[in-house]
């Protein structure tokens, strides 16, 4: 039976979506996991102590994607470095997100796809970000972040780049909830905090 429902979310075991990705391209992925994991019991301890009011969910996977990081940066160039985390991570981050979106327990609607993004900003690791709707009607649902948790923590951990993961990770999930029926975009280029702008742009056009 499955053992997931609407108020009781999927929770993927990361490690092992991860594992598997790095089986595919390193060597040693068996050990370097396990050193990864060993950086990251690191992490978790410096970000928990200076930042207790982070939920636990927040801790991990930020401490999951800085450790990764920096083991790979050990044996390889920064740029390649990046590109494998994401490889790594869009799987992980799709499974995460798929699973807050109900994407299971559901049924996959435009309604639905608002519903869920708004209870996953209540209560999921990014509680903390400020969230402001621009518009929501069965057409287009456009809201704005003024605050990105993720960059303001992986640049106190001197990785500021690793935001960009996480915005390839939104890119991926909103275009594949209802992959020929709603278009996600950001109004053009350039319209993240990391890129510079005051706040985020986010915006689902029904094309049904």
């Amino acid at each position: 039976m499955i053992k997931t429902n609407i108020d009781k979310s999927a929770k993927p075991e990361v490690p092992l979506i991860i594992l598997g990705v790095l089986k595919g391209y390193l060597d040693d992925a068996d050990d370097f996991m396990k050193k990864t994991m060993e950086s990251r019991k690191k992490i978790v301890k410096k970000i928990s102590q200076e930042n207790p009011q982070f939920s636990a969910e927040f801790i991990n996977i930020v401490s999951m994607v800085a450790a990764l990081y920096s083991e790979l940066k050990n044996d390889m160039e920064s740029e390649k470095a990046l590109s494998l985390v994401k490889a790594s991570f869009l799987p992980v981050g799709l499974a995460m997100q798929m699973g807050n979106f109900r994407y299971v327990e559901d049924k996959h609607t435009f309604e639905n796809l608002i519903n869920y993004q708004q209870r996953t900003n209540k209560e999921g690791p990014t509680q903390l970000n400020r969230m402001e709707i621009i518009e929501q009607n069965n057409k287009n649902y456009e809201f704005h972040v003024h605050n990105c948790m993720f960059k303001d923590e992986f640049s106190r951990l001197g990785m500021p780049e690793l935001t960009t993961v996480m915005c390839a990770i939104d890119n991926v999930v909103f275009n594949a909830y209802l992959p020929d029926k709603v278009h996600f975009h950001r109004s053009g280029i350039g319209n993240t905090i990391i890129e510079g702008r005051q706040h985020c742009i986010f915006i689902c056009t029904n094309m049904d």
